[in-house]
């Protein structure tokens, strides 16, 4: 039996994925409420990040664990 070579060609991995990372970003943002935002990188693989802005959505999130519940759904 023949081995078989599969090579991954990441940029184009990483072009597919990134539109759906970034769907989720904003519907983490959208979820958590006013004062979050969400961004996303790409490195050697796209990374998403939803962030708290303002001072008022710091402590809604160190206070209720925003994000979190955002992310749970």
């Amino acid at each position: 039996m023949a081995n078989a070579r599969v090579k991954i060609d990441y940029r184009k991995v990483g072009d597919m994925t990134s539109p759906l990372i970034e769907e989720r970003v904003h519907a983490i943002a959208a979820r958590a409420g006013d004062g979050f935002e969400g961004s996303v990188i790409q490195t050697d693989r796209p990374h998403g990040a939803v962030y708290a802005t303002t001072f008022k959505a710091r402590r809604r999130n160190a206070r209720d664990n925003t994000l979190l519940k955002a992310v749970q759904g």
